[in-house]
């Protein structure tokens, strides 16, 4: 439908300033102007290592696979289309969902794979009419006794009022952006109770206009894991190293976190972790600075009967449009309730704080942005459900309430067909 982030869908974080108005954003954006590119990333990388990778995993594909057509319509209503403060834009937005969902599960491997399309159609406003694509593959497998293999593959391709808003909570120009992620691990069993683990991630943003700047990012991590006698528990310990550049700088960051895992029960477990890092930017003039900082995470899911709860928050740094680096407070709830056996509500909801990494960053400002999105749902059958769902976002270019905030409403009815089957 609109652009949106629906409770319903996986886009969230792993690791979200005004339009044109933020002086960390403006001599560049005016430079930039009118000097659109193509964007340089597609879903064909996407599907070239997904292919790659069920080869080398043939043994698998002889067995059931579980496949889950998905489609959704929807329609409603836009109050502030490129989400600014001056000139709001507004219309009428329809949308269609389709999506597939193929999962595959067996005591040595496991496989899964989503891709999502939101077709959008602005009725007032043509021009913006696009197709937002979302993809996600992840892979485990079981190398004899001690090893363990995996990867995970995500490729997006929608506007900087999606994901990057997301991410960052920072409001700029509605451009096209693709966002590649992927990653490849391996773990080593030393025991029953203890393993190794390690990764290496690769990360890569691009926008469709120069006045964005495009960045790539390479990282590994090594991590002990070792579990407890209580069998609930896991504590994970490691240090990990990064490289991020762009066409105006390169980072560097160093960190070393301490993790538990907590298995509280059948349908309540918790990841929590904490740790220091140090970080050095160095812009291409060969000025560097220097960083000491905390890094946090806190994850919990719980799925029971009637109810789904999942909160997330983390603390550490995001990459803005402009190339600059900030520290990130990123909170995000969602919970439902089925009140009876059809019928539900829940609500989804966002806080992202923002602020500079360097004292001497005197031109990027404190950002506050949070979403907040209450929603009803029947169940006409099993397979088919009906939402409707309002959304509210307000971003202010400070940690509270400022003159300069923006704010957008949108409201919509959604109808949603999935049919899981087995092959």
């Amino acid at each position: 439908m609109m652009i949106k982030t629906k409770g319903s869908d996986d886009r969230q974080l792993a690791t979200g300033h005004s339009l044109c108005r933020c002086p960390d954003t403006r001599f560049t954006i005016m430079n930039g102007l009118n000097q659109n590119r193509p964007l340089r990333t597609g879903p064909r990388l996407f599907f070239i290592m997904v292919f790659m990778w069920t080869c080398l995993a043939t043994p698998i594909l002889a067995a059931e696979w579980r496949v889950v057509p998905k489609l959704g319509v929807s329609g409603g209503y836009d109050d502030n289309i490129f989400y600014t403060k001056e000139d709001k834009v507004d219309s009428s937005v329809v949308s269609i969902e389709p999506g597939v969902e193929l999962d595959y599960q067996s005591l040595l491997s496991s496989l899964l794979l989503k891709a999502d399309f939101d077709i959008l159609s602005y009725l007032d406003e043509s021009d913006l009419n696009r197709v937002n694509q979302y993809y996600r593959l992840e892979g485990n497998h079981r190398l004899g006794q001690r090893w363990d293999a995996r990867t995970e593959l995500r490729f997006y391709n929608d506007t900087t009022l999606n994901t990057y808003l997301e991410e960052t909570g920072r409001v700029v120009e509605r451009i096209d952006r693709e966002y590649g992620f992927a990653k490849g691990g391996i773990s080593y069993d030393i025991s029953t109770i203890s393993s190794i683990d390690t990764d290496y991630i690769y990360e890569t943003a691009r926008y469709s206009d120069d006045a964005f700047s495009d960045y790539d990012k390479h990282r590994i991590s090594l991590r002990y894991r070792h579990r407890l006698k209580t069998q609930q528990d896991v504590l994970l310990i490691g240090p990990s190293y990064y490289k991020r550049k762009n066409d105006l700088n390169d980072t560097d960051y160093v960190s070393l976190d301490l993790g538990w895992i907590r298995d509280w029960s059948d349908i309540t477990n918790t990841y929590a972790s904490i740790g220091a890092r140090y970080t050095n930017v160095k812009d291409k003039d060969g000025n560097d600075e220097n960083n000491w900082g905390a890094l946090a995470r806190f994850n919990l899911t719980r799925k029971g009967i009637v109810s789904t709860t999942t909160f997330e928050y983390y603390h550490d740094l995001a990459t803005l449009v402009d190339g600059t680096d900030v520290n990130v407070d990123n909170f995000h709830l969602r919970y439902d309730y089925l009140l009876t056996e059809r019928f539900g509500l829940g609500i989804n909801g966002r806080l992202v704080l923002s602020y500079d990494l360097f004292s001497s960053q005197g031109g990027v400002e404190d950002n506050r942005y949070y979403m907040v999105e209450p929603f009803l749902f029947y169940r006409l059958t099993e397979d088919f459900k009906v939402y409707l769902r309002y959304t509210y976002q307000n971003s202010s270019k400070d940690l509270v309430e400022s003159e300069d905030t923006l704010e957008r409403n949108r409201a919509w009815i959604e109808f949603r067909y999935e049919l899981p089957m087995l092959l």
